[in-house]
C-alpha cells in the first residue's frame, strides 16, 4: 500500500514537469511590442477604443477613484456581461463599447468605489 501511494505521489510530481512552457534555451531574439497609438484612459470609451484597436482585453489605468471592468464578446451584451466585477452589485458610472477589426466587441465599465 505504501508503494502505491508513493508511486501516485511521484506520478503527480512528474506531471508538473511535462506541462507546456517556453523553451529555456538562451536566444538572441528579442521581441518588443511597441504601439504608436496613444492610450486614452480618461474615459471608459477611450479604454474600449484602445482595446478594440489592439484586439485585446486589458486595463490601461486612469481610474484612480473607481474600479474598472473590461470584457469582450461577439455582441455588445456579451461584452458587457463579461466585464470584471459584473456581478459585484457596484453601480456603473461610465461605460464604453467598441468593435475590433476581428468583429469582437470590447467593453469597459467603471464602477463607483
Amino acid at each position: 500500500m505504501k508503494y502505491v501511494i508513493l508511486g501516485l505521489v511521484g506520478l503527480v510530481m512528474l506531471t508538473g514537469v511535462s506541462e507546456a512552457r517556453r523553451s529555456r534555451k538562451k536566444s538572441s531574439n528579442k521581441y518588443y511590442y511597441t504601439y504608436t497609438s496613444s492610450v486614452d484612459n480618461s474615459s471608459a470609451q477611450g479604454v474600449a477604443n484602445t482595446m478594440a484597436s489592439r484586439n485585446c482585453v486589458a486595463h490601461f489605468g486612469g481610474h484612480y477613484n473607481s474600479y474598472e471592468g473590461c470584457g469582450s464578446g461577439w455582441t455588445q451584451n456579451q461584452a458587457y456581461n463579461n466585464c470584471c466585477y459584473s456581478n459585484s452589485g457596484m453601480s456603473v458610472i461610465d461605460v464604453g463599447y467598441a468593435q475590433g477589426s476581428n468583429g469582437m466587441w470590447y467593453c469597459c465599465k467603471r464602477y463607483m468605489k
